[in-house]
């Protein structure tokens, strides 16, 4: 049995670029790493309708489509489970409101790759911007909103 669930957002906007939040200080989970928008699915949530919550907490930003991209345990626990969404969106840096953490930024894959990265991020930021969802966002990218 798991001990929690989370569920993380892959954001990708307009120019290719991946969302990823410069985690507090005082952080329960990687302080001061860099990570993805996302947090606890709640008793009796669907970890998409979490993923959907979390951004939206996170960063003011709504988006009509999310998909599963990747599930499983998060590196080094093996009783949280980790189900990570992508999306587009033609929101810009100028979109976004600042709901949690010191900073949330649209961020190249180079400047993503050269971050601290969380546990979680530093498994999936690298392996998204080298699958077949991401190269097809930044090929053919029509943002889905509300």
């Amino acid at each position: 049995m798991f001990g929690h669930r989370v569920a993380v957002v892959l954001l990708v906007d307009s120019q290719g670029r991946i969302l990823l939040q410069h985690r507090s200080s005082d952080a329960p989970h990687a302080p001061n790493l860099w990570g993805l928008p996302g947090g606890q699915v709640e008793h009796g949530e669907d970890p998409l309708d979490a993923a959907h919550r979390e951004l939206r907490e996170e960063t003011g930003l709504t988006v009509r489509h999310l998909a599963l991209w990747w599930r499983g345990l998060r590196p080094g626990e093996d009783r949280v489970a980790v189900s990570a969404y992508h999306g587009l969106t033609g929101a810009t840096q100028d979109d976004i409101v600042l709901g949690e953490g010191q900073a949330m930024v649209f961020l190249t894959p180079e400047e993503a790759l050269a971050r601290e990265l969380a546990p979680s991020a530093s498994l999936l930021v690298p392996a998204f911007l080298n699958s077949a969802e991401y190269a097809n966002a930044r090929t053919s990218f029509v943002p889905i909103m509300e």
